[in-house]
């Protein structure tokens, strides 16, 4: 029971992960940055020229976020068998 509740959690902390926007924003130049360890998109908002509407995908960044993510979580119930629970 326990190993499932900290593998739900750690599934829940990895779709936030994924899917929170971070944003950025200079005086000319406002984006939001999304994935976590590693960016994989980018949202542009606006630019110096005036508003606009891009993304732009790192479909390596989003592979390897998503295998890190997934791997902890296949990972977590071996992690709390070892060195959590007694």
């Amino acid at each position: 029971m326990r190993k499932t509740v900290y593998q739900s959690a750690v599934a829940l902390l990895a779709l936030a992960a994924l899917i929170n926007g971070r944003l950025v924003s200079f005086p000319d130049n406002v984006h939001t940055l999304h994935g976590l360890p590693l960016n994989w998109g980018v949202h542009q908002l606006v630019t110096i020229v005036g508003p606009v509407d891009s993304w732009m995908v790192n479909l390596v960044n989003l592979t390897l976020d998503l295998v890190f993510w997934f791997g902890l979580v296949l990972l977590t119930p071996i992690i709390v068998d070892r060195f959590i629970s007694e």
